[in-house]
């Protein structure tokens, strides 16, 4: 019997099930290891018991969920079964081995599961249906071989192609693949809606949502970036979606809930509570003036329902508490009374003239207040902004003033290309990119994401253009126009076809008389140059161009077998990705005479 336990990236781990008693937990001396911050230091255990395998939580701080629900004591779990520890999903493969045997004294170390980064979507099947138990992933070529179970599920599944032969944890989320998808775009001061604070550390705090989509969770790659134990890396995002706003649970360990209710996605509304883990807020609209209540004691009287008396402001002052008070005395005592009456307004009012300067709007803040707000918004990568409140700060000291401006310069870039690229202006689009290709900043990192968009815009404008020659028998600009294209994009095959059609006939004949002799060697190395370029891109997740290469290495007609297994394989592994069946079960079937470790899943996804 195996364990396999996956991260919030997708990765996996297997790890086989040989003793009666494993504990799974952050510390070490726990059998397995999963070092995220919202895995307890001893968080579970699992138990062999009279041929059933048991998990049970020990305290834990987030709890453990069996197909969704929370264990309240030991649960059965058997293969199928979804379980989640934290930012980690795990299932159980195969039967219990009879008899167990505990490891001997050096056997290698448990296994310590790194943290993730984002919560990996899930794969679709085809056709799309609720799956109970864990299919087999489709394993990259050459890649070892992980034993599978006996009988394998049978459910149909898109393969995964970078699973390295685990077994795939399958969380079918019909919901989450029906969620709002928005452009991103800033919103005006007056469009934005907040969250307040109701309690805990973030009592009393003003979350802007300053885009018309805002990610929510742990880790700086989030806009809004809460550092508690019970969010997840990537907890939620909140989208506003033809005018409604809505948050949208992006499968946290902890969830989310609106109004005490645990939801999926949930429209919201003025007033409405949101729970993100543990963290409580309130949703205000744009404008809306709100302040959290007092909070209360344990004896239910509000905190702050009394002002603070003169004794208890001096003392404060003076780091110590206020004794009782003692008998009036005449004489001295009334006029030490006045002193202390005196010391006390005056401390008062600066005091309250201290508790005065935070500005009430974020963009009031001036100052020490300006270079808070500016460091909050350079840790969400929000630069523009943070450079704005840096010019408000004055010169109050701001150490991250000088990479802000660097990085601000990264995200203008990065604005301005995707503005270009919802103009169709390909020029603009592409010199920013080319730009960016050369800079280090984040935005620029990021802009290279927009790479696909980018040779899209700049094709179509200058695949336009050669059209438009060769139709007027231009045929240079024609050949000019598809030959940018190509330096750009050489895997375009309208620009590879007009670049053909464009050439003087002489040329042509030229060509074909050389392509005699050399062009066959010269046509395979491209074809493996494109079908690898094809692989890479489907391990990296990019299905669309691992298409466009397998396609472009097919088109160099190809002998060699190895370049025609990858690009058989990428074209196959990339329709299913993209949802497109037919093509998905053309190419698979052209593969399987190549296929080494995935044959029985391509069989399975195929249908044969």
């Amino acid at each position: 019997m195996k364990l396999i336990i996956e991260d919030d990236e997708g990765r996996k781990t297997v790890v086989q099930l040989v003793r009666d008693e494993i504990t799974i937990g952050r510390q070490d001396g726990n059998t397995i290891r999963l070092t995220e911050r919202n895995v307890s230091r001893r968080h579970a255990r699992l138990v062999k018991e009279n041929g059933n395998v048991l998990i049970e939580d020990l305290g834990s701080y987030n709890g453990v969920r069996v197909n969704g629900e929370k264990i309240t004591g030991r649960t059965r779990i058997k293969e199928g079964d979804l379980v989640e520890i934290g930012d980690y999903d795990l299932g159980i493969q195969g039967k219990i081995d009879a008899p167990a045997m505990t490891p001997a004294v050096g056997s290698p170390r448990p296994p310590t599961i790194p943290p993730g980064a984002v919560k990996a979507a899930r794969p679709a099947t085809f056709p799309p249906q609720h799956v109970t138990s864990p299919a087999l992933a489709i394993q990259e070529p050459m890649e070892k071989t992980v034993p599978r179970a006996d009988k394998p599920a049978p459910p149909i599944m898109t393969p995964n192609p970078s699973a390295g032969g685990a077994t795939a944890i399958i969380r079918v989320s019909d919901i989450n693949k029906a969620a709002p998808q928005v452009e991103v775009r800033d919103l005006e001061r007056s469009q934005m809606p907040r969250l307040v604070g109701l309690a805990g550390p973030f009592r009393g705090k003003e979350l802007y949502l300053m885009r018309t989509e805002v990610k929510f969770g742990r880790t700086d790659e989030n806009d809004i970036v809460a550092d508690h134990q019970s969010v997840s890396r990537a907890h939620a995002r909140f989208v506003l979606d033809e005018g409604q706003w809505k948050v949208i649970d992006n499968e946290s360990a902890n969830g989310v809930r609106v109004n005490g209710d645990a939801y999926a996605i949930s429209s919201l509304k003025p007033g409405d509570v949101v729970e993100l883990g543990h963290l409580k807020f309130r949703f205000c609209g744009p404008g809306e003036k709100f302040s959290p209540p007092p909070e209360k004691g344990e004896d239910g009287a509000q905190k702050s329902g009394l002002k603070p008396t003169t004794a208890e402001l001096i003392a404060a002052a003076q780091g110590r508490q206020a004794s009782a008070p003692a008998a009036k005395k005449p004489g001295a005592a009334k006029i030490a009374a006045i002193a202390i009456a005196v010391v006390a307004v005056s401390g008062a009012a600066t005091f309250f003239a201290t508790r005065s300067r935070k500005p009430a709007r974020p963009e009031d803040a001036t100052g020490e207040d300006a270079v808070k707000a500016a460091d909050a918004l350079f840790k969400q990568h929000k630069y523009l902004a943070a450079m704005e409140m840096y010019e408000k700060a004055g010169n109050s000291p701001a150490p991250n003033r000088k990479k802000a401006a660097e990085e601000a310069q990264g995200e203008e870039a990065y604005n301005s290309l995707r503005g270009a690229v919802a103009a169709d202006d390909g020029d603009k689009a592409r010199s920013l990119f080319d730009r960016c290709a050369a800079d280090s900043t984040y935005w620029c990192r990021q802009a290279q994401e927009q790479g696909d968009q980018v040779r899209s815009a700049y094709a179509k404008k200058h695949l336009a253009a050669a059209s438009a020659f060769k139709s007027a028998g231009k045929l240079d600009g024609c050949l000019t126009e598809a030959s940018n294209v190509l330096a750009f994009d050489a895997a375009n095959v309208q620009a590879q076809a007009l670049q053909s059609e464009c050439r003087p006939k002489e040329t042509a004949k030229a060509e074909a008389a050389r392509e005699e002799g050399a062009a066959p060697k010269e046509r395979e190395t491209k074809a493996a140059r494109l079908a690898q370029s094809s692989s890479n891109k489907l391990v990296g997740r990019d299905f669309a161009g691992a298409v466009k290469d397998a396609q472009a290495a097919l088109a160099r007609t190809p002998k060699d077998k190895n370049t025609l297994m990858l690009a058989y394989r990428s074209l196959g592994y990339g329709y299913a990705y993209l949802n497109d069946k037919d093509n998905a079960v053309k190419w698979l079937e052209k593969y399987l005479p190549y296929c080494s470790n995935d044959c029985d899943q391509v069989h399975t996804f195929i249908g044969k």
